[in-house]
């Protein structure tokens, strides 16, 4: 079973003031998980976990006599550099998945287009053949008439 502590504790252990870490948990409740970062007791009472402790550690700015003002300053950053970090993250994951996606996505329109798509690549066909760049296209390539589009 892992450790729990009240917020004084939660203070005592990170350094941070009781007032700071209720104004994060009060204005920021996105940031801090139930069940992973803070236990909600039946009474109500917050109760902290090691993962939580350790979170409000990684954030560790505030001075021991912060102000309210200091507080509120502290929990934007807090709430900054954990977006900061997810954003990072997401941007990374995105960019190593985005063109086996956009492959798969391209041989989908190719082998089983919906009329839209179909649309799409009509016309994207014709503008590179107006344009003269039909030796772009892919040698397999064969691109489907809709009725009335061509010859019959």
């Amino acid at each position: 079973m892992q450790n729990l502590y009240t917020t004084p504790e939660a203070s005592r252990e990170t350094g941070i003031p009781e007032s700071t870490i209720r104004s994060w948990l009060r204005r920021h409740p996105g940031v801090f998980q139930i069940d992973v970062h803070v236990v909600v007791e039946e009474s109500g009472r917050k109760m902290w976990t090691d993962a939580g402790i350790e979170l409000l550690r990684s954030r560790n700015t505030a001075p021991e006599n912060a102000t309210d003002d200091d507080a509120e300053n502290s929990a934007d950053d807090l709430l900054e550099s954990l977006l900061a970090n997810d954003a990072n993250a997401l941007a990374h994951e995105y960019w190593r998945q985005f063109p086996g996606r956009v492959i798969h996505r391209i041989r989908q329109m190719r082998d089983n287009p919906t009329p839209q798509d179909r649309e799409i690549m009509q016309t994207s066909l014709r503008a590179a053949l107006a344009a003269g760049t039909s030796h772009l296209l892919l040698p397999t390539y064969q691109p489907m008439l809709l009725e009335g589009d061509g010859e019959e």
